[in-house]
This record gives structure tokens, sequence and C-alpha cells, in this order.
């Protein structure tokens, strides 16, 4: 179990204020990782509508002094948290780059999948072993195929 031992910016459910999650505590939870509010917004409402508990993180910014806890820490309380993890962060930024790399290290047995652009797929497939990776943009069938195949909508 991740413990923090201040309070910082990444590693809090951004997602938290959106409104009442669905289903029980049993109910599998997410993180969605993506720095488009938008973006993550219509992934955590389309989880929500197939049941899923979500939560959000931005991830790191380069015009944000703080490192991402689970680079910089080496444990984040929302990856701990979730049952599994989509990351739609941006590749070309080292930040993000490691922040994947990271989520590799300390996948185990959960659910990890990376939405990558269609050119980097090959390569991070080779390179992370623990993460599935799935090519981009972020879309319905993306997200529900990548965590359950059977609940991925029709093409």
């Amino acid at each position: 179990m991740c413990v923090m031992k201040q309070r910082r910016a990444l590693g809090e459910d951004r997602a938290r204020s959106w409104g009442d999650e669905p289903g029980s505590d049993a109910s599998p939870r997410v993180l969605i990782e993506s720095a488009d509010g938008a973006e993550a917004h219509a992934a955590w409402r389309l989880l929500q509508r197939h049941g899923y508990r979500t939560m959000w993180c931005p991830g790191p910014r380069r015009a944000s002094a703080r490192e991402c806890p689970l680079s910089g820490a080496g444990c984040c309380t929302l990856v701990d948290e979730a049952d599994a993890v989509v990351s739609a962060l941006d590749l070309r930024d080292e930040a993000c780059a490691r922040v994947v790399r990271d989520l590799d290290a300390v996948a185990g047995d959960k659910r990890v999948v990376v939405v990558a652009p269609v050119d980097q797929v090959a390569g991070l497939t080779q390179e992370l072993g623990s993460v599935r990776v799935v090519p981009g943009p972020l879309s319905a069938q993306v997200v529900l195929g990548a965590l359950d195949p059977g609940r991925a909508p029709p093409s």
C-alpha cells in the first residue's frame, strides 16, 4: 500500500467531484490517465454507464514543478486503489513516457492499458511486458475492449 508523506496535486482523484459512482464497492475501479479533461470525462461517463467506478489523474505536466508520485516516490495511491488503469498520456512527453514505464514495473496482476499512437504500438509492446498497448485514440471501443473484450461496442 502506498503512503504519501505530503499532499500533492498528482495522486489525487480529479474525478471525485463529477458525481456519484454506480455499483457497489465490488464494482471494478478504473484509473483514467489523460491530460485532456474532456477526454477523461467522456471515458468516465462511458465507464460509469457500464458499471465501473472511476478515478482520473491528468498525469505530469511540463508547466508543473510537481512530479508524478509513481515516478518520484515509486508509488501512487490511485494506482494502488485501481483494479485497472487506462493510460492515454502523451507518450512524446518524457515525463509521461516515464509514468508508463513505471506503470509497467508495478502492474503485477493489475490490468494496465496504454493507449498509444499507431506507429508506437509495436515498439512499446516489445518494451513493456506487463501492460497491454493498444492503438489510439482513446474511444469507447478502445476503453471497453481493452478492459473487457465482451463489453466492447461493435465497430
